[in-house]
Formats: structure tokens, C-alpha cells, sequence
């Protein structure tokens, strides 16, 4: 039978999140300075507790049962939640110590956040700022479990509605190319259309808004490329290869490229910061101010809750 919420004990779910992440005693005992038995009594103990079976023992190792793959979602976040608690405690009201960890795509870190990491450190040069770069997707997943304290993304993503979404800047989309290539006099996107393209892939929302302006005007793009990252789009636009379509602040940073202007207004999207106001140190609520009321970027407004 279960323990009542105020009995928990908190050692053996802390052993318990250890094997589910290791899925091994052997490693947990390691890493705990438990030794392998006393692990395996803990999750019995658990187990018993719980009245439910957690792992499946085989001749690999240990798996986890799907009770306990819906238990380790609770368990990680509440881990993380502990582990948030120690940071802020160890944050000096100066900020003379102390960590931020920030998911953003590649592009972003490259091209919008510099600039305000620069104030933030020249500032608070103790403060640790880590940079998790990875796809969309995961970084939603690590930020919904508390690995990540801000999110910085483009375009409008469905997070949770407990989270708080400010839209940064609006981006301006372009078609860009390398300013050693012919294409200085066109100026209209029924030429852009004969050109080598290198286009974001069909599956981005970029591409997806772009092709609804195509459309209503009969054109049907063949690119070259499709790519589903902007860095490679803008790298393979460097190397001259095609006319790029890329966001037009990224193509101003590059003084070998060069913009095609067209009549037709082109796509815009946001950059997106997302944060749970609940779940943040006092670095990250100073880093977030930094963001939100700089004047370097124009056009900063707080949306609503997603």
C-alpha cells in the first residue's frame, strides 16, 4: 500500500531515479556509494511500497516496467525541481555565483543572443552560462523536464500553458545569394524561380509560408536543395551555390552576401523566448530582464500564454 504523501521517503526514490537513468545496479552502486545489494533491497522496498513492479530483471540488465517509465516523468521533474532549489540557494543575491542553461537551435546562438550574453556577463562574468544546442524537439523535451531554465526558438511552438511565451523580434525571411553570382538585376520572383534554389525543407514552417505565396501566384518552385537547418542553407549559400532563402538579419551579418529585393512581401517569423515562472533562479530572472528590455532588438512585446 502507499505511503501517505507526508511519509515519502525521498532516499528511495533518489535510488530509484538513479537505476532508471543507469539501468544498472552495478553503475548505481557507483555512483550512489551504495553497494549492489543494499540497491537491490531499496527498489524491493519501493516496489513493496508502491505495490507495483518497477523494473524487469533479464540477462542484459534491468528495464524499466511502464509503471515505472510514467513514475520517472513525476520523479525526474521533481529531481530537477531539488536540484533548481540548491542553485538558487548557492546564488548570492549579487550574483557573484551561479548558472543559466539555455536551450537554443544553433542559428540562434550564432546570430540573435550574442549581443545580450555580452551585457549579461560584462556584467556577471561568474555566472556560468551553458548553451544546449540541439533540434526543436528536444529541446522542448529537456526544458519540459527542467534540464534547461529558458528556451529561445523560432516560430510559435505549442508549449504548456504554464509557461510564459515573449516574442523577442519579429524575423524578416529574404532571398540571398553570394555577391560573386550574376544576380545582382533580378528583381522579381518569377526570376528568383529559374535560379538554383536551396530552400528550407517541406516539412518546416519557413518553407510551408513560403510555398502559400508561391501558390498564389502559379509558381511551383524546383530547388536544388531542401535543408531543414538554416546554418546549412546559409553555409551552401556562401559556397555559391544557389540563391539562399534565408531570415534577412542572418544575411546582413554576412558582407559576402548579397539580398534580391522583390515587390511581394515575403514571410516573417517570431523568435520566441519561453521560460515557467515558477522554475527560475535569480540569474535566469536577470538574464530574461536583459532580453526583454533591451532596446537592441526592436519590436519586444509579451504574448499571451500558450
Amino acid at each position: 500500500m502507499a505511503l501517505p504523501c507526508n511519509n515519502i521517503n525521498l532516499n528511495l526514490y533518489r535510488i530509484f531515479y538513479t537505476v532508471a537513468k543507469t539501468k544498472s545496479f552495478s553503475e548505481s552502486s557507483r555512483t550512489l556509494h551504495i553497494s549492489q545489494p543494499a540497491i537491490s533491497k531499496h527498489v524491493q522496498n519501493l516496489e513493496y511500497e508502491l505495490n507495483t513492479q518497477l523494473f524487469y530483471r533479464t540477462n542484459r540488465g534491468i528495464e524499466l516496467t511502464p509503471e515505472a517509465i510514467n513514475l520517472l516523468v513525476y520523479v525526474e521533474k521533481a529531481y530537477n525541481y531539488l536540484m533548481l532549489g540548491e542553485r538558487e540557494l548557492e546564488e548570492s543575491k549579487e550574483l557573484t555565483k551561479g548558472k543559466i542553461s539555455i536551450g537554443v537551435p544553433t542559428i540562434i546562438g550564432s546570430y540573435y543572443i550574442n549581443t545580450y550574453l555580452k551585457i549579461f556577463l560584462k556584467d556577471h562574468p561568474n555566472i556560468n552560462v551553458e548553451m544546449v544546442n540541439n533540434n526543436e524537439r528536444r529541446l522542448i523535451e529537456l526544458f519540459n523536464q527542467h534540464t534547461i531554465d529558458l528556451l529561445i526558438l523560432p516560430n510559435s511552438i505549442r508549449a504548456n500553458k504554464e509557461y510564459k511565451t515573449v516574442e523577442l523580434k519579429k524575423e524578416e525571411y529574404c532571398f540571398a545569394y553570394s555577391k560573386t553570382l550574376p544576380y545582382n538585376t533580378i528583381t522579381s520572383l518569377e526570376e528568383i524561380m529559374t535560379k538554383p534554389l536551396i530552400l528550407p525543407a517541406t516539412t518546416t514552417k519557413a518553407r510551408k509560408d513560403l510555398d502559400n505565396i508561391l501558390n498564389e501566384l502559379n509558381l511551383n518552385p524546383n530547388p536544388m536543395m531542401e535543408l531543414d537547418q538554416t546554418e546549412l542553407i546559409l553555409t551552401y549559400t556562401k559556397e555559391e551555390l544557389g540563391i539562399g532563402y534565408l531570415p534577412k538579419s542572418i544575411v546582413l551579418t554576412n558582407p559576402d552576401l548579397d539580398i534580391i529585393e522583390v515587390e511581394r512581401e515575403l514571410p516573417t517569423t517570431s523568435i520566441t523566448l519561453i521560460y515557467d515562472e515558477n522554475g527560475l533562479t535569480t540569474a535566469a530572472k536577470t538574464f530574461i530582464t536583459i532580453l526583454t528590455n533591451s532596446t537592441i532588438l526592436p519590436e519586444n512585446n509579451e504574448t499571451e500564454n500558450l
